[in-house]
């Protein structure tokens, strides 16, 4: 194997790996806070993550494994990756410009 060849599969296996955490972190995040908007933000950021997870899984296996089953799989979940990530990265801006709004609101409400 080629030292290029194994950089890559590095890279790719070390992306994927972070991309994992980064879902994790935020779905823990999700999970824990209480406030709804904060709530669907950190979705719409988990499910990004996911998306990026997604598109990298579906690369590291076309990389890997040279077979037309493999390429129709991986390209099955880059398609779904890239789906994942248009539609969650929307979400997010739009959750993410209302989030002062809601800090607004709960800042009013603690105050009573």
């Amino acid at each position: 194997m080629s030292t290029g060849f194994q950089l890559l599969i590095t890279t790719l296996v070390t992306a994927l790996i972070v991309s994992f955490l980064m879902f994790f972190i935020y779905k823990v995040r999700q999970i824990r806070t209480k406030r709804d908007v904060r709530k669907a933000y950190y979705n719409a950021m988990a499910r990004l993550w996911f998306g990026v997870f997604l598109i990298i899984f579906g690369t590291n296996s076309i990389v890997q494994f040279n077979t037309l089953v493999t390429y129709i799989i991986g390209g099955i979940f880059i398609v779904l990756g890239i789906i994942n990530v248009t539609h969650f990265n929307k979400a997010r801006k739009y959750f993410k410009s209302n989030l002062p709004i809601e800090d607004e609101a709960y800042d009013k409400l603690n105050k009573q």
